[in-house]
């Protein structure tokens, strides 16, 4: 009898040890990464996006929580992923921001669906949103400005869609919009489809608030008297709360209720337009590979560029159209005449004057 209790005693012992193992074993499994049925990596598409993209961290910061709440599909089921309004002057990368996005995420830049707001300035052409209504020509066929693929994605990655220059849609277009923010879904009038906004991120742009971007970045003495007058007409001298309350004039609350985030984008400095001229001298010389030629950019060069490329009323396209008329015009015109050797041709951009001259090197 002794043997057979230290018998049972032994096994108890033995079987008490396996549940604490196994007990262990539940609660200090292997860690692991999170899992989510969303094919990109947040952390690389930022890094792109950061490369290419100067002067605008708000807007930056913007994408990167609108990706990081898409990868981690924790958003509302019923409606679209994000919806953001992007505010400020022309040429400062509103549109850009979109585009560039969807070619890091998508591998094309076209693989978004842009819709441009003013053409739908007047009411009859507000089919062209939701289709033709029935009895009229294209009902049948459901036509629509939005592409399906685009808009709805893939059950990997998100569609990416662009309402641009929101604020010249006709109200009929708007009310529409108001349905998509509300339940993710637009109903073509034929009765007959509908196109699905609930896996698609939809950006907006508006050039409401623009001048007073523009009279925020006046010099000084100026900016301050602008400072002063709206903190007399709005209550503040907030950039981003005055451009807010001229949205607020244009817009019904209901539809800026609908918004997740809105953006107001800066005028660009001379940092930023520093940085633009590396990258388009960088794009520039990857064309110019097929040639065995690359080119140089002096210092004074480039702060010819920069002077000269800065608009406040144009943005970042006047500085695409002076580096276009005075870089790669003047060097198609060295290519047209180059005999090539064995040796790669590099060529040197050198302000003269007022002006900047190309000259082989070496």
């Amino acid at each position: 009898m002794p043997y057979i209790t230290d018998r049972l005693q032994s096994l108890n012992g033995a079987e008490g040890s396996k549940k604490e193992d196994s007990l262990h074993n539940l609660s200090v499994s292997p860690e692991r990464k999170l899992q989510t049925r969303f094919r990109f990596d947040v952390d690389e598409i930022v890094s792109a996006l950061r490369e290419r993209i100067f002067g605008q961290d708000e807007a930056l910061a913007l994408v990167e929580n609108i990706l990081r709440i898409t990868w981690s599909d924790i958003s509302e089921q019923n409606r679209p992923r994000f919806i953001s309004l992007l505010v400020g002057p022309t040429g400062v990368g509103k549109t850009a921001i979109v585009e560039l996005l969807a070619e890091v995420m998508h591998g094309d830049k076209d693989q978004y669906n842009r819709i441009d707001m003013n053409t739908l300035a007047q009411e009859h052409y507000a089919a062209a949103f939701s289709g033709a209504p029935p009895g009229y020509a294209g009902s049948k066929e459901g036509s629509t400005i939005f592409n399906k693929g685009k808009v709805e994605g893939t059950f990997g990655k998100p569609g990416i869609v662009l309402f641009d220059e929101v604020e010249k849609a006709d109200q009929a277009v708007v009310q529409a919009l108001l349905n998509v923010f509300d339940n993710g879904i637009l109903r073509l009038t034929s009765g007959e489809a509908e196109i699905n906004f609930r896996n698609s991120i939809i950006f907006m742009t508006s050039n409401i608030g623009s001048r007073t971007v523009f009279e925020f970045g006046e010099p000084n003495f100026k900016a301050k008297v602008t400072r002063l007058f709206y903190s007399m007409k709005y209550g503040t001298n907030s950039l981003k709360e005055v451009v807010n309350r001229q949205l607020e004039k244009h817009f019904a609350p209901e539809f800026l209720n609908r918004i997740d985030e809105t953006v107001v984008y800066q005028w660009l400095d001379e940092d930023a337009l520093d940085k633009m001229i590396d990258l388009l001298i960088s794009d520039l010389n990857k064309r110019l590979q097929k040639h065995r030629c690359r080119v140089g950019l002096e210092e004074g060069a480039k702060d010819w560029l920069i002077k000269k490329g800065f608009s406040r009323q144009y943005g970042a396209r006047e500085l695409k159209r002076v580096f276009r008329k005075q870089v790669e015009i003047q060097l198609a015109r060295e290519l047209h005449s180059l005999t090539l050797g064995e040796n790669d041709v590099e060529f040197i951009v050198r302000k003269s004057a007022d002006q900047l001259t190309i000259e082989k090197h070496g």
